[in-house]
């Protein structure tokens, strides 16, 4: 018992090691303290530098991509859908242009298990340091990579 009363007094004077994020009090809303922020009659207090292996929002270049599907079939929680888009029209009798297969990934449901930038052929897939991404519309611009 006495360990444990003194490690209650230590704890009780010692600063905190967490960081404040995103205000140093807790607001009354969170939708009311971003308003504030835009308007800049608050500031935000940032956060913690990011490790440098944070498995953050994916990244998805559309170029690299060949539509293989592999992602699509790897995802545990079936974030990534399969999206064909037409072919664009011949310019000529000898040109025939094919569709062209991408992925869309949904950035609510990814877990961030990273098993698609894994199996990716091409390295279309990776991710970014950026994990702020709570939103009130799921179907959100933000929220849908293409």
């Amino acid at each position: 018992m006495f360990p444990m009363l003194k490690e209650i007094l230590v704890q009780s004077v010692k600063k905190p090691v967490t960081n404040l994020f995103p205000a140093a009090r807790l607001p009354k809303t969170i939708t009311g303290f971003l308003g504030q922020v835009s308007e800049g009659k608050a500031a935000l207090i940032p956060p913690v530098e990011t490790p440098a292996a944070m498995r953050g929002k994916l990244l998805y270049d559309r170029n690299l991509c060949n539509g293989c599907g592999l992602c699509m079939k790897v995802c545990p929680a079936h974030a990534i859908e399969h999206v064909v888009y037409p072919a664009p029209p011949a310019k000529d009798a000898e040109d025939k242009p094919r569709a062209q297969k991408r992925v869309r990934i949904y950035v609510g449901n990814c877990i961030f298990c990273g098993q698609c930038i894994d199996i990716c052929p091409k390295g279309a897939i990776s991710q970014s340091p950026e994990f702020l991404l709570a939103t009130e519309d799921r179907f959100a611009e933000s929220q849908i990579i293409e």
